[in-house]
C-alpha cells in the first residue's frame, strides 16, 4: 500500500513538473513573437529645428504606416543634442549598447556620432548635405557601410537667383558658418560657384560654436549688403542672435532652409523637408524588410518651393512683388 501511495506522489510530481514545463515553453514562445512583432529604433536628433522635426515627422508617417500594415508595434527612443556635439556623441553610445533594430541620425554631427559607435546595426540619415565627406558612406549610389539615407543639398543657385531678383544692386552677402562642420563645407563649395555667376561678394564669419554667433552676425554689419545663412548646423541652433541683428539694423536675412524662414528669416528657394522625412521613412522600411543599407542608394531631396516671411519682410525692410508672393508659401504673415 505504501509502495503504490509513493507510486502515485511520483507519477503526480512527473505530471506537475511536465506541465510547467509546458507553461514555461509556452510563455517564451509568446514573448518571442511578441518580441518578433515589434521593432526598436533609436532617434538621434542633433539639435531643436523645424528642418530636422519635419523629416522625423515624414520618417514616422511612412514607417508607422508599415507597422500597421504588418500588425508589428514601433518603439521609439527619441532623443535630443540640443547642438552639442558631446552630448550626440553620449547618445549615440547609449542607443547603440541597447542593440536597436535600426537608428534614425538627423543632422551631421549626430549622424557621424553614430557611425563611430557601430557598425553592425543600421543607420539611416535624413537630411544629410554630404554623407560622403562625412565619411557616412563610400559614394551616394553605393554606400557600402551599415549607413544610408537622404541628402539635403539646397538649390543654392535658385538661392542666390533670387536674392539677385529682389536685390539686383547687391553686391556683398554676408555668411556666418562653422568651418569645422562638413556639411557646412559640402555646401560652400558648390555655394562658392553659384557667388561667381551671379556676381556676388561673399564675407564670412566663422564661428566654432553657438555662443560666437552673436558677436558673428554683428561683426558683419555694415560690411555686407544681404545676411545669406545656408545649411550649418551651428548656426541654425543660434539663428534667433542673427534674425535679431537682422530686425534691428534692417538687413534682409535670406537662408537655406523653409524651417528656418519660419524661425524669422525673409524667404528661401528649399527642400519640403516633410517628403524628404517620408523618403527617408521608406529607406528604413526596405532595411527592416531585410535589404542592407549598404546597397541602398542616398536619395536627394527633390520637391522643392518658394517660402516667405511677411511678418520677417516688414521688419527687414524688404518688399516682395504681388507676381512672386502668389508662387509662395507663406509661412508668417
Amino acid at each position: 500500500m505504501y509502495q503504490r501511495f509513493l507510486r502515485f506522489r511520483a507519477h503526480l510530481w512527473l505530471i506537475i513538473l511536465l506541465l510547467t514545463f509546458s507553461l514555461c515553453i509556452a510563455e517564451s514562445l509568446l514573448a518571442a513573437e511578441k518580441k518578433s512583432n515589434s521593432v526598436r529604433i533609436a532617434v538621434n536628433l542633433f539639435v531643436h529645428h523645424p528642418n530636422i522635426e519635419a523629416v522625423y515627422q515624414g520618417f514616422k508617417e511612412v514607417v508607422d504606416a508599415w507597422a500597421r500594415s504588418e500588425k508589428r508595434t514601433v518603439r521609439y527612443d527619441l532623443q535630443n543634442a540640443t547642438g552639442d556635439v558631446s552630448i550626440a556623441t553620449q547618445i549615440a553610445r547609449k542607443q547603440a549598447s541597447q542593440e536597436p533594430d535600426l537608428i534614425l541620425a538627423v543632422g551631421t554631427p549626430s549622424v557621424q556620432a553614430s557611425k563611430r559607435v557601430t557598425t553592425k546595426i543600421p543607420i539611416i540619415f535624413g537630411a544629410m548635405t554630404d554623407p560622403v565627406s562625412a565619411g557616412v558612406v563610400k559614394s551616394m549610389g553605393a554606400p557600402g557601410t551599415n549607413c544610408t539615407g537622404t541628402s539635403d543639398i539646397g538649390p543654392y543657385d535658385e538661392q542666390l537667383g533670387l536674392i539677385k531678383s529682389l536685390f539686383p544692386n547687391a553686391k556683398t552677402l554676408g555668411v556666418i558658418r562653422n568651418p569645422g562642420e562638413a556639411n557646412s563645407v559640402a555646401s560652400m563649395r558648390i555655394i562658392d560657384k553659384a557667388l561667381v555667376k551671379w556676381k556676388f561678394l561673399k564675407i564670412e564669419a566663422p564661428v566654432s560654436n553657438t555662443s560666437e554667433v552673436l558677436l558673428a552676425a554683428q561683426s558683419l554689419v555694415g560690411r555686407c549688403d544681404i545676411f545669406y545663412m545656408p545649411a550649418d548646423n551651428t548656426v541654425l541652433s543660434a539663428l534667433d542672435a542673427v534674425v535679431n541683428v537682422a530686425h534691428a539694423n534692417k538687413i534682409p536675412l535670406f537662408v537655406g532652409d523653409e524651417g528656418s524662414v519660419e524661425m524669422g528669416a525673409v524667404a528661401t528657394i528649399g527642400i519640403d523637408y516633410l517628403q524628404l522625412g517620408r523618403a527617408t521613412g521608406e529607406i528604413a522600411v526596405k532595411v527592416l524588410k531585410g535589404t542592407s543599407p549598404s546597397s541602398i542608394p542616398v536619395l536627394f531631396g527633390t520637391a522643392t518651393r518658394l517660402v516667405v516671411n511677411l511678418d520677417a519682410a516688414r521688419q527687414q525692410g524688404v518688399n516682395f512683388p504681388p507676381a512672386l508672393l502668389e508662387k509662395a508659401k507663406v509661412v508668417k504673415k
